[in-house]
């Protein structure tokens, strides 16, 4: 897939966040692709640069490292200098990289339709929503607009955390093509070495605290926190790159969630199951009390160990692939919350293990309880409800006279849909279909014994041969046999 170039690449990056539609094994192997590919012209650089800026690349820039410090599918990142000295790193597009990766998605998606018609597993993986779903996901990315709009708000709701750090953006040198951002020196967490425990605990407590901000009150979370994406600067803070992906969560989800979560800690499967339909769509075709012995049998997992010794991602991220089981399709926001939570819980795990994030959260979950039963929050979701309700009680006097002129011209209709029934009807299809098949199957019994046992009086040789009208008979019974068996075993409800 890596041979297949950017399209590919962040395709089987973006499929490796969907736990919920793909098997674990699948989902393994594609967390392993990596994003490096080979570095475009300096030439093309410039070029792309001077025609952004409109203006030559000397005067924006007091020196522009020709060689990249990182190349990726998407684009690469040189090293710069501004007027008054300051360090910058300059993300800067592939050329015709928008072009490309279009005709790339048209294939996608015209494979993701045919598979459809095609194959009853891709139908079941709703190949066609993954494609315009990484359609959507990619185009973000092509567009440097919205990574800029995402770091300046991801800037401002972690000021108040005093080791994390986000880019500064330079807005003026700065396009849909390319990005100005304050250059961080420092080592990638994954081979950062601490130089005491102590500092080990505060960047693990940090992050924890930074990472339940972003879901719980900013609802706002960056969605691929891979240690690579972390940089120890040279005074000892954690700045967090790339907001390419993110994570949004408005205050109804952020609420599931919580409730998905202290769900799991009371260990109750019916409850479970309840606060995953509120985070899914669930078909008609799901058995509750199917699916709650399905979230109990997990739970049994988790039920010898202490709770804050649980690690919530993975305890999140195996209901919901139960649930994928049961075709539940849960909402991709909160799958990508899982895969975030595995990742940020094993960065943590290595910093410092003793740590559980599911205590931090406790603060976090109390303050959202409180904020729910606040009167005027209560006040504010009325208003709102019934703003948004107006409408309809306004509309419901012509709604109420249409309906009743339909019924005064014989032109309503009803349709009624009982999954239920039509599965009693269709086992009640099948018992009729089997005594059918039992009578039958008797009658040409006694037919065969009677003409057997005829045969062997008198003298007159076989009774098939004297009397036509009995070997006709057994001739037609056998047919209606023959025929019932074949109707029933076609119909497939036997």
């Amino acid at each position: 897939m890596e041979e297949l170039g950017p399209t590919f690449i962040k395709l089987g990056q973006m499929v490796s966040t969907r736990q919920d539609l793909f098997p674990k094994h699948i989902v393994d192997e594609l967390v392993e692709l990596q994003d490096n590919v080979a570095a475009f012209k300096y030439s093309e650089v410039k070029a792309i640069v001077e025609e952004e800026l409109n203006m030559p690349i000397e005067k924006a820039y007091k020196s522009f490292n020709e060689l990249p410090i990182a190349a990726a599918s998407i684009g690469q990142v040189h090293k710069a200098e501004l007027d008054d000295g300051t360090i910058v790193a300059v993300k800067v597009a592939r050329p015709n990289i928008k072009e490309t990766i279009e005709k790339d998605l048209d294939i996608l998606h015209d494979i993701a339709r045919l598979f459809t018609q095609r194959f009853r597993w891709a139908e079941y993986y709703r190949l066609e929503e993954v494609a315009d779903e990484f359609a959507e996901a990619i185009r973000n990315e092509v567009d440097y607009t919205l990574e800029i709009r995402n770091t300046e708000k991801m800037r401002m709701n972690m000021k108040k955390f005093s080791l994390i750090q986000v880019p500064e953006i330079y807005e003026p040198l700065c396009t849909r093509k390319m990005i100005t951002m304050s250059f961080i020196d420092g080592d990638s967490l994954h081979d950062w070495e601490p130089p005491n425990e102590e500092i080990r605990q505060q960047f693990a407590r940090e992050l924890a605290d930074a990472f339940l901000q972003q879901v719980l009150i900013d609802g706002f979370f960056h969605s691929d926190p891979h240690p690579g994406n972390f940089i120890v600067t040279r005074d000892e803070k954690i700045c967090m790159l790339d907001y390419g992906q993110i994570g949004r969560l408005n205050k109804s989800m952020r609420n599931q969630f919580v409730d998905y979560v202290i769900s799991l800690t009371r260990g109750d499967p019916n409850d479970v199951a309840r606060s995953v339909y509120t985070m899914a769509d669930v078909p008609d075709t799901v058995d509750p009390e199917e699916f709650s012995e399905e979230v109990e049998y997990l739970l049994d997992k988790y039920y010898e160990q202490p709770f804050e010794e649980v690690k919530i991602g993975e305890a999140i991220n195996d209901i919901f692939s139960a649930s994928h089981r049961y075709n539940i399709r849960i909402y991709k926001e909160y799958t990508l919350l899982a895969k975030a939570f595995i990742t940020v819980e094993s960065i943590l795990s290595r910093l410092d293990p003793n740590l559980s994030i599911v205590e931090i959260a406790e603060p976090y979950g109390r303050d959202l309880a409180r904020e729910r039963l606040n009167p005027k929050n209560w006040s504010k979701d009325i208003y709102r409800q019934a703003k948004s309700q107006s409408k309809t009680l306004f509309a419901l006097p012509t709604s109420l006279k249409r309906a009743i002129d339909r019924v005064g011209n014989d032109e309503l209709s009803v349709q009624l849909r009982l999954p239920k029934l039509n599965l009693f009807f269709r086992k009640l299809d099948r018992i009729s279909n089997r005594i059918s098949f039992s009578l039958t199957l008797l009658a040409f019994s006694i037919i065969m014994v009677g003409l057997i046992i005829g045969s062997t009086f008198g003298e007159q040789g076989s009774i098939l041969v004297q009397l036509p009208v009995i070997q006709i008979s057994f001739i037609v019974s056998f047919l209606m046999f023959v025929l019932i068996l074949f109707s029933i075993l076609k119909s497939g409800r036997f």
